[in-house]
């Protein structure tokens, strides 16, 4: 099973079986209630994974970035693409001067967003160490899947421990692998600091934590299930 489908199956379940119960109530019988059950389980999932997108950017109360307004932004996430052979994501940004950013995806495609703070304070080297890590996150298999739940917040209960735990690793790992596409990995480091020293706390529902660069909740300084501290992650660095 996807981890997609992981997300969405026990709700999905949850609401085909009060429809089921509902249909069944009402007497048409068990063939019907069975069937309408099962295309309302499936309906809802659909809808569910297909917007999941717009509901996290609505949530972050995101809008479009402009190449007017964000040049740079555009410049080097469109070099970045080019040169490695990206799909090129929608851009965003939250108007903040905290330093921070998140990448999402659904099917339409995925999406960066980024705090004003971020866009418009970053050196060209420490943009270009952002971007790249964003575009190695959108195109993660898990990242669909990180936006759905992110979306149904509370309705997409408690995530496994297990998985939980590897979540600091893998976003590790997502900063070796942007700063490969740099071939700069110090850019990323100052990248990092940056960012931290800018601040990181957005206005965020804590559901959408994963999908964040940094801890969304400002303290970059604590290890979370998902973020290991700025300072692990800059040493980390330094040793690639």
């Amino acid at each position: 099973m996807s981890p997609l489908r992981s997300t969405v199956t026990l709700p999905a379940v949850v609401v085909g079986l009060a429809t089921f119960l509902v249909v069944l109530i009402l007497g048409p019988g068990l063939p019907v209630a069975v069937v309408t059950g099962a295309i309302a389980a499936a309906a809802f999932a659909r809808v569910v994974s297909g917007r999941a997108v717009g509901v996290v950017r609505r949530s972050l109360n995101a809008r479009p970035a402009h190449v007017g307004e964000f040049p740079r932004l555009h410049n080097t996430v469109g070099g970045l693409c080019l040169t490695h052979g990206i799909d090129r994501p929608e851009l965003f940004v939250i108007d903040s001067p905290e330093g921070n950013a998140a990448a999402m995806a659904g099917r339409e495609g995925a999406s960066m967003v980024l705090t004003t703070g971020a866009a418009d304070r970053l050196g060209l080297v420490e943009l270009e160490a952002l971007v790249a890590h964003l575009l190695v996150r959108c195109g993660e298999d898990g990242l669909a899947a990180d936006t759905t739940r992110a979306s149904m917040g509370r309705l997409a209960g408690p995530r496994l421990v297990a998985t939980a735990d590897a979540g600091s690793d893998r976003l590790m790992q997502v900063d070796f692998d942007g700063a490969d596409l740099t071939r700069f990995p110090p850019g990323m480091q100052t990248a990092l600091q940056a960012l931290a020293d800018l601040g990181t706390e957005v206005d965020a529902p804590r559901s959408t934590s994963r999908l964040w660069l940094l801890q969304p909740d400002g303290r970059t300084d604590v290890r979370t299930t998902s973020h290991p501290t700025v300072e692990v992650r800059i040493a980390a660095l330094g040793e690639c």
